[in-house]
């Protein structure tokens, strides 16, 4: 780095990336308010699915997880939450049909929540409302928006490695595993 206020990253291909502070910034900025702006249409739509949007982000974890199922302590590593809110959260869903609990049966000690049919019906009417809502929006992103977001997100989790696998240890995949640390709670 030639200037003390540049930043710089490294990306999967090994190139180094070298941004003015301020040119940086504005693409964080730009990045930034495309993600919350989304973020924020989603969370609508789910409210208007009757689902508060952390409800909707538990399905959506419970749903991509592999066999659609996932420990109730898993659910929270993947919302960044304490397992006590899951449980809630959990607890709800079920209440409301669209999740059911069942015991492991590899740990008897261990209950996994699966989605039901109707949770899974509702991500989708989720799904088809936000899309509608986001091709609208896609029309009003700028060029020069779009690719700060693609150069942000490429900083924050990597650029794509298409031959590594998720399992393998040390791939960009493997780094998007969540890690303990600092959790929400209620």
């Amino acid at each position: 780095m030639d200037n003390a206020r540049d930043v710089s990253w490294v990306d999967i291909d090994q190139k180094t990336h070298v941004y003015a502070f301020t040119d940086y910034m504005k693409k964080v900025a730009q990045a930034r308010y495309v993600i919350r702006k989304v973020q924020m249409t989603i969370d609508d739509c789910a409210r208007k699915h009757d689902l508060v949007p952390l409800e909707h982000q538990a399905l959506i974890q419970i749903f991509g997880a592999t066999g659609k199922a996932l420990p109730v302590g898993r659910i929270a590593d993947r919302l960044n939450i304490v397992q006590t809110l899951a449980s809630r959260l959990v607890q709800q869903l079920e209440k409301v049909g669209l999740v059911r609990r069942t015991r492991s049966k590899t740990d008897r000690r261990a209950t996994l929540v699966h989605i039901t049919a109707s949770g899974e019906e509702r991500l989708f009417d989720i799904v088809q409302d936000a899309h509608a809502h986001m091709s609208a929006f896609r029309s009003q992103v700028a060029p020069e928006e779009r690719e700060a977001v693609h150069e942000i997100m490429a900083f924050y989790v990597g650029g794509i490695d298409r031959t590594a696998k998720p399992e393998d240890e040390g791939s960009p995949a493997s780094d998007l595993r969540p890690k303990r640390g600092r959790r929400l709670s209620r």
